[in-house]
């Protein structure tokens, strides 16, 4: 291949880029973009597919044509991730999605890079745009979810280099995406430009690992992600145009040397705020090695004459593209012999053994079948009368692009199982809903496999009216684990992580009790709480010009609703006005308003259009009805008073649970509000009726005046720091929490919003002269043994690297937090809380004391994963 020093400018620029293009053949715009501008490189789509045959074909004259004329082997690039982000979807492997994988064994994910890598080899592909490494830690993102393997940052980074080792062992360059993380979104960029607002130190523990950990295991590429990061870049640029994050960041801090891509300039997260021509040029400069434009010809040539242009005026300097194109020309001689050996100089018929490979097939069927996890219930037998529901697959995000014709209904009617079937779409009818209902009463086993339920809602509310009416209710979620977030009361709940071939087969053989649920949940089922804040309207102290900025302030840390009070004994005669003027403007910046009133107020004042109306007290169960049949928002009603022969009455009487939220009433005096077993006992209550619940802690800063002691849900929260008030609500079942004291500061809002629920976070103030042996002992990740005794919460987690001396072997008292010292030999950095008074011990060194409660303590001792957070010292 050509060395730089023999290319042309024009030849330069054309390795900058990939394109794609419609239809099975090159068309005659993509040959006039090789011919006349040398472009270099092709992304493939399944509408590029036919058959394998044809795909062998058109790549055959792919290399050819950039061949001949640049006298380079160009790059073709395709998105086979597996499950529902493939490309190939027949006459190969079908491989398994990452989140399957996750949910199986390590091995299995190099087993399936491998396979992937050697069929797309075979097929001239090579350059594949996976592994996801986003980290999915947020239940509503769009685009990522089972894309992803985790919402571990370890565990997706373990599986995904094994992915990638298995990919890049057979010649394929991977590509690791979206740097700096697209999985903390509820957007996506195929359609929006997400921000996420997270400090450096949170993107570092989470959405930075799997990259920092991908780079020291020498991925080749790294893809970048159109998603904006205030604490990288100041501006309004998101990752993939800025210089702060592709260069000071990903090859400066990071050290990454490989090649660093884009995501398709096309995507509206770029093309509809810079366009795809201008925002390639931005991206090259800013540190970008490859731009993808993949769709539309005139985009292209845009780009590759904006390119000449800034080479041509010094804009572009010759010496950064030099550099970049000596990068790319790196690994592109890097992998052309193994192409060369594999699909230059072979034919179809001799790679037909390798895509039909039936080990190959078996070995992702078997990784399929491993994947299908029990989440929770009792094991299904098929010798009953039986009702099976189920939905059709169909492409949810561009990135999917198109999916096979597969069907769950259709595979068990060849299946011989003598199951009655009802298929369904995913937008399913009320009187569908209501039609399949009054059928499955008339079953023992009634199979609901459903299909993103928590965007498809209508599939939600079929499984919540089957609940009641079935003797046995089963639900296979067949791609968002997620959906039962719609459905907690549900008893028997399975995964599978993709609705494929592989997975439908899954299914299949699981009904026909061939095969048992083994998988491991790669997610927590259990999402992180919203989090929200309150403001006091007609109070001389929180002005009305106050109050707005505090709105912007909230805005900015991405709060999504604000609970307002309008009945406060205290409120000016301006009040409604400036009521009107805050509704206003919360809504204009996109921030729903919880509007409380009691019933007097509520008759006395005139309505904003608001979010939720929260109903304090005097309203009858009757009026409640009516408001919920026909007001246009929602109502909200007060847990601290409402039984559930109230729930059971609203329901009977039509009520839709959907139009309905629930929180927990605070106090403004001391020495009241409900326990935590009061708090949890009525919040596992309300789940099991599928209502979302909320409560208020308060803000540990500000006290609102003229009430200064603060409005705790919980007595005690008022005197505890908010880590573990934090965890406390993380654990009491609740959807929502909201700081209910006066304005809640930067800090605290900066906390709550990065609390994910993942830790129990345990405030510690320390005693004088902790060494930094013990301090780095102390701020790891700690899970409580299983042989702990009843005296003491001892960490599974054991630490020798040095010597830790003995000191401070004073009495154990509650809540003291110990690191055993030297003299207990093998067990020396053992942490452990107490939890009894304990005499003193010389082997053991007091290091600190925990601020928790027993609530908190009760719930470490179930073995949930804490983690010390330091507030001080003892004083």
């Amino acid at each position: 291949m050509k060395t730089v020093k023999e290319m042309t400018i024009r030849e330069k620029i054309g390795q900058l880029v990939f394109f794609g293009f419609p239809g099975y053949e090159l068309t005659p715009e993509i040959k006039a973009l090789i011919n006349e501008y040398k472009m270099g490189n092709i992304i493939i789509f399944t509408r590029n597919i036919k058959d394998t045959k044809q795909l062998f074909q058109l790549n055959k004259e792919i290399h050819q044509t950039i061949n001949q004329m640049t006298g380079i082997m160009p790059l073709i690039a395709i998105d086979q991730e597996g499950g529902m982000v493939t490309r190939i979807l027949e006459g190969v492997t079908f491989p398994p999605g990452n989140m399957t994988l996750a949910a199986t064994d390590l091995e299995m994910a190099y087993q399936v890079g491998k396979i992937v890598g050697t069929e797309l080899r075979a097929l001239g592909i090579n350059m594949n745009l996976a592994p996801v490494l986003d980290v999915n830690n947020n239940p509503d993102n769009p685009v990522i979810s089972v894309r992803s393997f985790s919402d571990n940052p370890e565990t997706v980074s373990r599986f995904g280099a094994h992915y990638f080792r298995g990919l890049q062992e057979v010649g394929i360059i991977a590509t690791a995406k979206h740097f700096p993380g697209h999985g903390d979104t509820s957007q996506d960029s195929h359609y929006f430009l997400p921000t996420i607002n997270h400090d450096k130190d949170r993107l570092a523990q989470i959405e930075l690992y799997p990259f920092r950990q991908a780079i020291k295991g020498n991925i080749d590429a790294i893809m970048s992600a159109h998603v904006i990061f205030p604490a990288y870049e100041d501006s309004e640029l998101p990752a993939t145009l800025s210089e702060k994050v592709l260069t000071g960041l990903l090859r400066e801090k990071l050290g990454f040397t490989g090649l660093i891509v884009s995501d398709c300039m096309e995507m509206k997260a770029i093309d509809d705020h810079f366009t795809a021509a201008y925002g390639a040029l931005i991206g090259l400069l800013a540190g970008l090695d490859m731009v993808f434009i993949s769709h539309t010809f005139k985009k292209q040539l845009e780009t590759l004459e904006l390119l000449a242009s800034a080479v041509e005026n010094g804009k572009f300097p010759l010496a950064l593209l030099d550099e970049k194109v000596e990068r790319i020309l790196k690994y592109k001689n890097k992998i052309y012999p193994i192409i060369k050996q594999y699909f230059y100089d072979i034919s179809y018929q001799d790679v037909v053994s390798v895509l039909e490979n039936q080990q190959n097939r078996q070995t992702v069927s078997a990784i399929v079948d491993a994947s299908l996890t029990k989440v929770k219930g009792k094991d299904f037998y098929p010798n009953r009368k039986t009702l099976l529901i189920a939905t059709e697959p169909f492409a949810t995000t561009v990135a999917e692009e198109a999916v096979s014709n597969r069907s769950i209904i259709d595979a068990v009617r060849r299946s011989g199982l003598s199951f009655d079937t009802v298929k369904i779409g995913i937008k399913i009818d009320d009187s569908t809903i209501n039609e399949i209902v009054d059928q499955a009463r008339y079953y023992q086993n009634v199979v609901v496999c459903t299909y993103n339920a928590g965007t498809y809602l209508n599939q939600a509310k079929l499984v919540n009216k089957l609940y009641p009416v079935c003797e046995d209710l089963f639900v296979i979620a067949t791609r968002n684990p997620y959906d039962i977030f719609q459905f907690p009361r549900i008893d028997n709940y399975l995964c599978v992580y993709e609705y494929t071939p592989n997975s439908v087969a899954t299914i299949v053989k699981y009904l026909k009790r061939e095969i048992y649920p083994a998988g491991r949940l790669p997610v927590k089922l259990k999402r992180p709480f919203k989090v929200g804040a309150s403001l006091y309207v007609g109070l001389s102290d929180y002005p009305l010009t106050d109050n707005l900025n505090y709105l912007h302030l909230l805005k900015k840390y991405n709060i999504e609703k604000v609970f307002i009070s309008a009945h406060m004994p205290e409120m000016n005669q301006d009040f409604e006005k400036e009521l009107h003027q805050i509704v206003n403007e919360a809504n204009r910046l996109g921030i729903q308003v919880i509007l409380d009133v009691s019933r007097p107020t509520f008759y006395e004042i005139t309505l904003p259009p608001i979010y939720a109306l929260r109903l304090d007290y005097g309203f009858r169960r009757e009026e409640i009805v009516q408001l919920a049949k026909n007001a246009d928002y929602c109502l909200e009603l007060n847990a601290s008073t409402l039984t559930e022969s109230d729930l059971r009455y609203f329901i009977n009487r039509g009520v839709d649970t959907a139009r309905l939220r629930i929180s927990h009433n605070f106090y403004p005096k001391p020495y009241t509000g409900l326990s935590h077993d009061e708090v949890l006992r009525k919040n596992l209550i309300l789940k099991r009726y599928g209502f979302k619940v909320s409560a208020f802690i308060p803000s540990q800063i500000g006290k609102r005046p003229p009430l200064y002691e603060g409005l705790p849900t919980i007595e005690a929260h008022r005197h505890l720091p908010l880590e573990i008030i934090l965890s406390e609500m993380a654990n009491l079942e609740l959807e929502e929490v909201f700081f209910g004291d006066a304005y809640a500061y930067e800090t605290e809002l900066k906390t709550a919003g990065s609390f994910t629920g993942e830790l129990i976070l345990v405030p510690i103030c320390l005693y004088p002269g902790l060494s930094d042996n013990e301090r780095q002992i102390l701020l790891s990740e700690h899970r409580n043994r299983r042989d702990a005794s009843s005296h003491f919460i001892r960490s599974s987690v054991r630490f020798s690297k040095g010597v830790i001396s003995p000191r401070n072997t004073i009495i154990r008292e509650y809540y003291d937090v110990t690191i055993d010292n030297e003299q207990f030999g093998r067990y020396q950095g053992e942490v452990s809380i107490i939890t009894d008074e304990l005499p003193s011990d010389k082997r053991v060194n007091v290091v600190g004391n925990a601020m928790v409660t027993d609530f908190i303590i009760n719930e470490i001792k179930k073995g949930k994963k804490f983690k010390f957070v330091i507030i001080g010292e003892v004083l």
